[in-house]
C-alpha cells in the first residue's frame, strides 16, 4: 500500500469517522465530500464514533482467513450500526476464541459492542504495522463501556501532579503453577491483535475518561516501553493520532513527545518531567500525559516467563483539578549491569548475581530510605506503597527493608495477579494504591530499571479523586473480572510472539 493511500485510510481506520449532510442528515462512511442527496451544493460535518456505543446487526464466522488475517484463527466479521442504524460501518469482533463446532451468529446480533484500537495485520517481518478501530468488544463481556464527558476544568491552578489515570488489563489470562514465578500466580495475556502500542491507546483512552480533559488541552506524550512495535519510529506518534492529543491542523495535531526506554522505570522516570513541564509558562500546555506499556518479553522456559504479565498505565499530569500532588522526588542510578538486551536480540538476559543484590535491592531500598529522610517524614506517614516488581517477593522484602509493613505493602502489589509488566509495573501498582486511596494519603512509589537505577515519588491525594471515583475502572476489578479467560502455555507463547 501506497504511502498517499495510507495516509488517507488513518482517518478513517484509526478513529470511526463519518461525514453527515447538514440539510437532510444523511451520514457517511467512509467520509464523502458531498451528499448524494443534495449534491455539489451540501455542506458537510464530520462526526467520530471512536468513543461511542453502537450495535452488531449482522455476522459471518471466517474459518479461513486470508493470509493477512491467519494470525487471528477463526473470528466473527460482521456489520455494526451507530445512531439508531443511521449509520452502518464493517467490522471484527476481537477477543473471542470461538470454537471450532458450528455457532449460530444470530445469537450474537443485537448485542451492543464497543470500538477498540487494534492491530489489523502486518506487512511482514519487515514492512509497516496497520492498525484499526473497526475492531469491536461486546459491550457486556469483559471491557464496559465509558462515556467519555469532556468536563469544564476549574479556574483554580495549583501545584502539579495526577489529573486521571487509567489502566489496561487484557481479558485473557495464563496461570502458573505453584512453584513458579516466584509468587506470581496468573499472568496477563495479550490477545493476538494486540500489542503494546494498542494497549497504550485504551490506557491513555481512559485517562482522557476519567480526568474528564479534551485532548486537545494534552500537549505532550511520554511513552515508556521495552517492547515497542518499532525499533526506529514511535508508538507515541500513533497514541497522539488516535486519541487526538493537541489541537488539530491537517490531519496532525500540534502535541508532541517521545518514546523512552530506561527497561521498567522508562515511564515513571517521566513523571517528573510531566509535572515540571505543566508547571513552565513558556511551554503553554495544560496537561502532559504519560504512559508504561509494554508487552513484556521473555524466551521460552526462561524464569522470567513465568512472572511477564501484559498491559500499561498512563497517567495525566496537570495543574487543574489535581487527584494527588507530586510532592518529593528522589533518583538514584548506579551503572550496575542486571538485566539487558542487546541491538538485535528479541529476548532480554540476566547479569546473573547481579539481579537482586546489588541491583534491585540497592537502588530500590536506597531510593526509598532517602526520600523519607529527605521529606522529613516517616514510614508511618505513608498510606501506601508500591515498588516495581518483577515478581511478587522483591518489592515485599524491599518495603520490609525500609521500614513498611504488610498494610502498606500488599493493595500495590498486582503482580501476583497479572505478572511483570515491565514499565507498567510501577504505574499499575500505583493505579491500585490510588483506586483505594482517600483524601489526605501519601502514596510513596519507588521504581526499577535495570541498568540499573530507581527514582522515588510521594504523592499526596486530594479530595478531587472522590469526584471522579465513578469515572475510573479499578485495577481490582479488573483483576478479578469474572469474564476473563484462561489459556494454555502454546496459545500464550503463540500470542506472544505476534506482538
Amino acid at each position: 500500500m501506497s504511502e498517499p493511500i495510507t495516509r488517507r485510510r488513518i482517518l478513517v481506520d484509526y478513529r470511526i469517522r463519518a461525514s453527515r449532510c447538514v440539510n437532510c442528515g444523511r451520514t457517511y462512511f467512509p467520509p464523502k465530500f458531498f451528499c448524494n442527496t443534495e449534491g455539489r451544493s451540501s455542506h458537510m460535518n464530520n462526526v467520530d464514533y471512536f468513543n461511542s456505543k453502537g450495535t452488531l446487526i449482522s455476522g459471518s464466522v471466517i474459518r479461513k482467513p486470508t493470509n493477512k488475517f491467519v494470525h487471528l484463527g477463526s473470528f466473527i466479521s460482521g456489520v455494526v450500526s451507530f445512531d439508531d442504524g443511521n449509520l452502518r460501518v464493517p467490522g471484527r469482533i476481537t477477543d473471542c476464541i470461538l470454537p471450532d463446532r458450528e455457532m449460530d451468529v444470530t445469537e450474537l446480533i443485537g448485542r451492543g459492542v464497543v470500538p477498540r484500537f487494534r492491530r489489523l495485520y502486518t506487512d511482514g517481518a519487515q514492512g509497516l504495522i496497520y492498525y484499526s478501530s473497526l475492531n469491536f468488544s461486546f459491550e457486556d463481556d469483559y471491557y464496559s463501556y465509558q462515556e467519555y464527558v469532556k468536563a469544564e476544568p476549574s479556574n483554580a491552578s495549583g501545584s502539579p501532579g495526577i489529573v486521571g489515570y487509567g489502566v489496561y488489563l487484557p481479558k485473557f489470562r495464563i496461570k502458573n503453577e505453584e512453584e513458579s514465578g516466584l509468587g506470581v500466580k496468573e499472568r496477563t495475556v495479550p490477545f493476538a491483535d494486540e500489542d503494546t502500542t494498542t494497549f497504550a491507546v485504551e490506557a491513555g483512552k481512559r485517562t482522557l475518561i476519567h480526568a474528564g480533559v479534551d485532548s486537545k488541552y494534552v500537549k505532550k506524550c511520554f511513552l515508556g516501553s521495552e517492547s515497542t512495535p518499532y525499533a526506529v519510529k514511535p508508538s507515541m506518534s500513533t497514541v497522539c493520532q488516535v486519541l487526538q492529543l493537541g489541537e488539530e491542523y491537517e490531519d496532525g495535531f500540534f502535541s508532541g513527545g517521545i518514546d523512552s526506554q530506561f527497561a521498567c522505570k522508562a515511564a515513571t522516570d517521566l513523571f517528573v518531567d510531566a509535572a515540571a513541564l505543566v508547571a513552565y509558562r513558556p511551554f503553554g500546555g495544560e496537561y502532559v500525559m504519560v504512559i508504561g506499556s509494554d508487552n513484556s518479553q521473555a524466551a521460552r522456559n526462561d524464569p522470567l516467563d513465568f512472572s511477564v504479565g501484559a498491559g500499561a498505565a498512563a497517567f495525566l499530569f496537570g495543574r487543574r483539578d489535581v487527584i494527588a500532588t507530586l510532592d518529593y522526588y528522589v533518583p538514584y542510578t548506579s551503572d550496575t549491569p542486571d538485566f539487558y538486551r542487546r541491538e538485535g536480540q528479541k529476548y532480554p538476559k540476566h547479569g546473573g548475581r547481579f539481579t537482586g543484590e546489588p541491583a534491585y535491592f540497592k537502588h530500590v531500598v536506597t531510593a526509598m530510605k532517602t526520600a523519607l529522610r529527605m521529606s522529613g517524614l516517616t514510614s508511618k506517614d505513608i498510606r501506601f506503597v508500591v515498588n516495581h516488581s518483577p515478581n511478587a517477593k522483591y518489592p515485599y522484602q524491599a518495603a520490609l527493608e525500609a521500614g513498611f509493613e504488610k498494610e502498606q505493602i500488599e493493595p500495590g502489589l498486582v503482580v501476583k495477579y497479572i505478572g511483570n509488566l515491565y514499565s507498567g509495573s510501577c504505574p499499575t501498582a500505583l493505579a491500585a494504591a490510588l483506586d483505594l486511596a482517600e483524601p489526605g494519603d501519601r502514596i510513596m512509589m519507588t521504581s526499577y530499571g535495570s541498568g540499573a537505577g530507581s527514582e522515588s515519588y510521594i504523592f499526596t491525594v486530594t479530595k478531587e479523586i472522590e469526584r471522579k471515583r465513578e469515572r475510573s475502572i479499578p485495577v481490582k476489578q479488573q483483576i478479578e473480572n469474572p469474564r476473563r479467560e484462561y489459556v494454555d502455555y502454546n496459545t500464550y507463547r503463540r500470542w506472544k510472539e505476534l506482538s
